[in-house]
This record gives C-alpha cells, structure tokens and sequence, in this order.
C-alpha cells in the first residue's frame, strides 16, 4: 500500500529538480516516503537516511528507483559531520536537506510531572539536539541556492497534554530554525520551517489509522520539491503551514 503522486490543484507547473541531490533525512519513514517519491517525481537524486539498516533496505526494495540512495545516518553520532561532508563528496554537492525526524521516547503518554529527568533529558537530545546538529553539519555543505527545511507538528503551537517533551521539542525547533534563517539572514541556503496538520502515511494505513481529510504525504512531498526548486510562490518566507489539504502551504503572516 502505497501513496499515488496525483499532483494537488495548488501545485505549480515546471517543478524540476533534474541534476540536484536531497537528502531526506529519516526519509524511510511514513512522512519522508511521501517527500521522497514527490522529489523522485521532480527528477531529483534522493539520498534517504535512517538508524535502522533493516528499514532502509526495505525501503529500497519497495521504492525501487535508481536515482534513490540510502544510507544509515545517526544524527546524534559523533562523527555526524564527517558523515555529512561523505555525503556531499559522494553526490557532487547537495541543493537541498529535509529534516523529518521525531521521537515520542519509550515512556509513552505521561504528564509532564511525572516524567524522571532521564526521560526528559532523553526527549530533549532525541528531538532538539539532533536538529541542532543536523544544522551544524548540513548548512555549511549545501549550495548557496539550495535549501534546509525542518518539518514539525502543530505541538510546535499549541498544548500538547501528556506529551510535554514532544510539544517543547517541537516549540523549540521551531524558534531555532526561524533563528538560523535570521542569522544567515540570505548568506547561504534557504531555511525553511514547515508545521504540519494531520498527514496520511503508508504506516497509518496499514494500522488502520486513516482519514480522507488528512492531509496525502506525497502532497507535502510535491511542497518540499517546490520550495527547494523555488517555484512555489512562498518560497521566499521561512515559516509555512501545511494543515489544510484543499488551501494547500501558506506562508505565515508574520513572515516577510
């Protein structure tokens, strides 16, 4: 069961990325894939990174395209930014990194209070410290048109109950990327910062977790492949919301 890329009536013609390497970061995973056959679709060669080798290779075998590579990538290894630097040799420069990682811990659902400062600090290095890194390892290496996006959730906005240290994760990305965009300030790649609504995922529907009214993964897919083409009419704001499947992305209002 897959997602079948039907273009959304928002979608802006002459999107190519022929040439041009991404590289998806925990693109094996239910919202990565639908980013990943969106810029396979654009012409672009995906580099699709995860821990697990297992899940790559899976992953592989079912995109099954050759401009699709994949690679173990740890954000939290040490030698992250040799890895990176690897990458970007390999490939001949890269134009563009999504960010799609996140991670709920092994405590499960738990009030804030109750969670032992081993969980927190857990939650913290797994969700904040790895897009920090990514940052730090990735920026310097890409082309100075090319683009950095970090995707989020709307925890990144609203309260989130018995989730405290995703919602924090993700406030804090947040404010980081929009940070990194104003310190860069048009003196590198392009940052993006994408939140996200409820998005239907291969994995959500092999669990029987589906809505129509979700949003398609390969919808925020063709939106990545705008923004890091810079076709897509928004291009030029740092903050974009994705929570409505018929409006499509919009930029934020405080965005200039």
């Amino acid at each position: 069961m897959t997602d079948t890329l039907i273009a959304p009536e928002w979608a802006q013609p002459g999107t190519d990325l022929s040439g041009s390497t991404v590289v998806v970061v925990g693109g094996a995973g239910g919202v990565g894939e639908g980013i990943v056959r969106a810029l396979l679709v654009a012409g672009a060669t995906v580099v699709a990174t995860s821990r697990s080798a297992g899940r790559l290779e899976e992953f592989a075998r079912r995109i099954d395209d050759p401009r699709l590579h994949v690679r173990e990538l740890d954000l939290l290894d040490p030698s992250l930014s040799e890895e990176a630097a690897a990458l970007a040799t390999e490939f001949g420069g890269l134009h563009g990194v999504v960010i799609s990682v996140a991670d709920w811990g092994r405590q499960g659902r738990k009030p804030l209070l109750e969670l032992t400062d081993p969980e927190w600090e857990d939650q913290l290095r797994q969700n904040q410290t790895t897009v920090f890194r990514a940052y730090r390892a990735f920026v310097p290496l890409l082309d100075a048109d090319g683009m950095i996006l970090q995707l989020n959730g709307l925890s990144a906005d609203l309260p989130f109950p018995l989730a405290a240290a995703v919602a924090a994760g993700s406030a804090a990305t947040k404010s980081l990327t929009r940070t990194l965009a104003a310190e860069l300030d048009g003196r590198g790649p392009r940052v993006y910062e994408l939140v996200l609504g409820f998005i239907r995922t291969r994995p959500r529907r092999l669990a029987g977790i589906d809505d129509p009214n979700w949003i398609p993964a390969t919808d925020v897919g063709v939106h990545v492949a705008e923004v890091a083409a810079a076709t897509s009419p928004i291009a030029g704001h740092t903050l974009h919301y994705f929570i409505d499947q018929t409006a499509g992305p919009r930029a934020a209002a405080d965005q200039g």
